[in-house]
């Protein structure tokens, strides 16, 4: 049974994940990870969110982030900026035209996860999922990463 749920985790991931992407970047311009990255600077507020940090939540290599961070900057979506608690980090918050962009990007996302996912199970459900999964990310995060 436990492996019947882990395949289906994969099969809805493998679904459902292209599908919300597309429907970004054909309503938005924006794909999923870049909309992933949007949204963990959003959620940090002010005074923004170390680029560590961020690396961390997106799950992306150093570079990776720098390079998706740089393209952001270029559309005007982010600021970068020295944190004025650490002097070695730095800090991103959003521009006003990042937090149009993210809020215009998330009215598109919320509607997808509904349409594929949350209409489809109940609150219970839902309740049952979240506290499962949330557990086990919990029990296996930081995951190990590449040296």
């Amino acid at each position: 049974m436990r492996r019947r749920a882990w395949r289906s985790i994969m099969v809805i991931h493998g679904t459902i994940t292209p599908a919300l992407d597309d429907e970004l970047r054909a309503g938005t311009d924006l794909d999923l990870r870049t909309y992933d990255a949007l949204l963990h600077v959003f959620e940090a507020r002010e005074p923004g969110i170390r680029m560590t940090d961020l690396a961390q939540k997106v799950v992306l290599s150093k570079s990776g982030l720098t390079t998706l961070v740089d393209r952001l900057e270029e559309r005007g979506l982010v600021t970068r900026f020295p944190d004025p608690d650490d002097r070695r980090a730095i800090r991103i918050t959003l521009t006003e035209l990042g937090v149009e962009t993210f809020r215009n990007a998330a009215r598109v996302h919320v509607a997808g996860i509904e349409e594929y996912f949350a209409d489809r199970i109940t609150e219970d459900e839902a309740e049952t999922i979240a506290a499962v999964l949330e557990r086990i990310v919990g029990e296996v995060a930081p995951l190990p990463t590449e040296s």
